[in-house]
């Protein structure tokens, strides 16, 4: 029921929210502009109620979010902005190995939250050991409840020295919101057994190479010669050599080989507006040909059409997808100096990208939408600054 009228609803979309900053957070209206069945008043010759379609705009309202801030009291050093409910885990592929075989380390961070805000903590590894920049990899689910999966480090590390080493402990510090309190996950500590390889130049105490003073014996440098002698290299004059010539010959040429290359350029260049409108032309033909093989079916063609556009305006302005809305586009636009028309009949084309999911279209519409498209890519494309 909505003010005491039983109507029937259709969810359009779901969106996962989260906020990255404390306060007051407004989401803004959305505006949407529908076709509406409206009845005439006439009834057919069954006596079913006759209808007409109308263009009608409905615009949401502007919620609020209020965000609060995490609590100061109990927040560990080593808090990185993990909050949701998490599981560490550091495991190796194999703890006993030889000398200069590599073994890898994961660091998983698992559970639900905001897995894409925080950063994994980092393995602490001996010195003697050599350890290479982890690979991240992840998985992670969207969900209306939130971001569940993994994210993790894979550490290779090769040993050079046979003997012990220890992998010290790491922990993951993570504040759950539903019982509103920190945790700290640790680790076991790994201890990697190497066979076979050199001993480690150092004892249990030093672990720095063992270095000797430098003796001087009166016989350093008796391999240096005291005498020399010199050969004078045998050359010839540039003047009047081939390379004298060459050069002569080269500059001569160059006069009227630059001078009609000059006159080509300053032709192109005198038709800049129509080399604008070629490429512009072949922009759009890149971005829309998708769209065009599928117009014969009305989702996909729109389907098609809005990412065509999508990803259009991402290349052009150097935004990322969570960038893109009309709002944000038709700001970015404004600034760019693109004319308020061209912007108009962009809108043009997401509303009927909009629309045509929810209501009937024709093949005529689509046509005159992917020509419409096409139009706003090539002129975009030549105003733009």
């Amino acid at each position: 029921e909505y003010q005491g009228k039983s109507m029937r609803y259709y969810t359009l979309k779901k969106m996962l929210l989260i906020p990255q900053k404390t306060g007051k957070l407004y989401v803004e209206p959305m505006d949407m502009e529908m076709v509406v069945s409206v009845p005439t008043g006439r009834y057919d010759f069954f006596g079913h109620p006759q209808t007409r379609s109308v263009n009608a705009r409905y615009t949401s309202n502007r919620k609020l979010i209020q965000v609060k801030d995490l609590p100061s009291q109990g927040k560990p050093a080593d808090f990185s902005g993990a909050v949701g409910n998490f599981d560490l885990s550091v495991t190796t592929s194999k703890a006993n190995l030889k000398a200069n075989e590599s073994t890898q380390v994961n660091v998983k961070v698992s559970g639900k939250g905001n897995l894409k805000l925080f950063d994994l903590p980092e393995l602490q590894v001996p010195a003697e050991l050599e350890v290479y920049t982890p690979e991240r990899k992840q998985s992670i689910q969207h969900t209306y409840n939130g971001l569940s999966g993994y994210i993790s480090d894979n550490y290779s590390i090769v040993p050079e020295y046979k003997g012990k080493y220890i992998i010290p402990a790491i922990q993951f510090t993570y504040f759950n919101p539903t019982d509103k309190k920190y945790y700290t996950k640790s680790s076991d500590e790994i201890i990697l057994h190497i066979e076979g390889g050199k001993e480690f130049p150092g004892d249990s105490k030093d672990t720095f190479v063992n270095k000797h003073m430098v003796v001087n014996k009166g016989e350093n440098f008796k391999y240096i010669s005291t005498e020399t002698q010199f050969t004078k290299e045998k050359t010839k004059d540039f003047l009047g050599s081939k390379w004298y010539y060459s050069l002569i010959l080269l500059s001569l040429i160059s006069i009227p080989l630059g001078v009609i290359i000059k006159k080509k350029r300053d032709k192109n260049l005198s038709d800049v507006e129509s080399l604008k409108s070629r490429k512009a032309d072949k922009l759009a033909k890149k971005y829309l040909t998708e769209a065009k093989k599928k117009i014969q079916h009305k989702e996909a063609f729109y389907i098609a059409l809005e990412k065509a556009m999508h990803n259009f305006l991402k290349a052009v302005l150097k935004v990322e997808t969570s960038d893109i809305s009309q709002e944000n586009i038709a700001k970015m636009l404004q600034e760019r100096h693109i004319s308020e028309n061209t912007i108009k009949e962009l809108n043009e084309v997401w509303n009927d990208c909009n629309l045509a999911r929810y209501a009937p279209t024709s093949m005529q519409k689509m046509k005159a939408s992917y020509d419409l498209a096409k139009n706003v890519i090539s002129t975009i494309n030549t105003q733009i600054r």
